[in-house]
């Protein structure tokens, strides 16, 4: 004997089958596609010019070999003979000495004549 599909499942199946086709059967909405992008448009920002970046392009942020720019401005903490510490950059003034220059080997002081050399020191390590 050949079981008849059941009353409930008939249904079901029905039901199914005009919700997939609803969405074909319903009124027509407006064409999107035809709409001019026009309106869209004017709300975008507008962007500046490739060559505001190009500092970012030239020297990538994260790049291992990245060094400063030119334009950085070099600085130099010095220890005074009285215990206290300068921040200093090119022309400072420390005590009688003008800074006049920094490099990551050395600073360089002058007063009147006289040059005064400094080269990096590492710092001790705090006895245990």
């Amino acid at each position: 004997m050949i079981a008849r599909p059941q009353p409930m499942l008939a249904s079901a199946l029905v039901v199914l089958a005009a919700l997939a086709v609803w969405p074909w059967l319903r009124a027509p909405g407006p064409d999107l596609r035809s709409q001019s992008a026009a309106p869209h448009a004017a709300a975008l920002p507008t962007l500046p010019a490739l060559e505001t970046f190009r500092e970012t392009t030239d020297r990538p942020l994260f790049a291992p070999n990245r060094r400063p720019s030119a334009a950085d401005i070099k600085r130099a903490v010095i220890k005074q003979s009285d215990g206290q510490t300068a921040r200093v950059v090119v022309g400072d003034k420390v005590g009688e000495w003008t800074v006049r220059e920094i490099t990551g080997e050395k600073v360089l002081l002058a007063a009147g004549d006289r040059r005064l050399e400094l080269t990096p020191q590492r710092a001790r390590s705090p006895a245990r």
